[in-house]
């Protein structure tokens, strides 16, 4: 039990290093320019901040995601769950530093590390989601169908 609340304070301690990382990275934006997202970016600072706010989206649906399928199922579940998101917080973070590597140092690294974790975090989106809506007799589905 307690390793896996060491587990989870360190995924968060990762997820908030990256996080703030990212948002130094993505200061170049002046604080009173307001970017669109729905029109064309036309900057890279834009860029940046578009792609930020892709993450951000994309996070948001993640969170809501693994708090229902968490909720969803038994304490063991959950404590396999938990282990997994860590593992999976850390693969994301190192994969996408990885593919940011390309352009390190460049004014566009911010822009594919946004990029990278967005996509990531939604691929990871739809796999719990799966679970949620798995069909009765799916065996690989962690819950039972509904």
């Amino acid at each position: 039990m307690r390793s896996g609340v060491f587990l989870s304070s360190r995924a968060w301690v990762l997820g908030l290093g990256t996080f703030f990382s990212l948002a130094l990275a993505t200061a170049q934006t002046p604080a009173n320019e307001v970017v669109d997202c729905s029109a064309a970016a036309t900057t890279q600072m834009q860029l940046n901040a578009c792609a930020q706010q892709e993450f951000e989206a994309a996070s948001a649906a993640y969170s809501a995601s693994y708090r229902q399928l968490s909720q969803s199922v038994g304490n063991k579940q959950r404590q396999l769950l938990r282990q997994v998101q860590t593992e999976w917080m850390q693969f994301r973070t190192k994969a996408c530093e990885f593919e940011q590597n390309a352009v390190a140092g460049g004014s566009a690294a911010p822009m594919v590390l946004w990029q990278c974790q967005a996509r990531m975090t939604r691929e990871r989106t739809a796999e719990l989601q799966r679970h949620l809506t798995c069909e009765e007799g799916d065996i690989s589905c962690v819950r039972p169908a509904k």
